[in-house]
């Protein structure tokens, strides 16, 4: 399954169980893609909170910058391949799909 959404800007808790009840089928083969504004700001205690309650749901997240990212921060994950394009895997199960101008080399 794919599911798609907008702007979350840190705040994941459309992704409760109470708010999107369907997860409860899905494996992390589905996917949760968020179109913009994730909301990669820095590494304090709470971002790294979400970061871990968003990897351990049912789902893999997959999601593009917007323009509410830190992208200094951004550009200190690795890149890695992924099904034929550059990601970056900023948590388990929570990959920065990279945009064509991104692409270096």
């Amino acid at each position: 399954m794919i599911y798609i959404t907008g702007d979350c800007h840190g705040d994941y808790r459309r992704f409760s169980t109470d708010i999107f009840p369907e997860q409860k089928k899905m494996t992390k083969d589905d996917f949760m893609i968020i179109c913009g504004d994730f909301g990669l700001w820095d590494e304090s205690g709470e971002q790294r909170y979400w970061r871990k309650w968003l990897s351990q749901k049912q789902f893999t997240t997959l999601w593009v910058d917007g323009n509410h990212e830190n992208y200094d921060l951004l550009k200190s994950y690795p890149v890695e391949q992924w099904s034929g394009g550059n990601v970056q895997v900023i948590a388990p199960h929570i990959i920065h799909l990279m945009r064509r101008a991104d692409i270096k080399g």
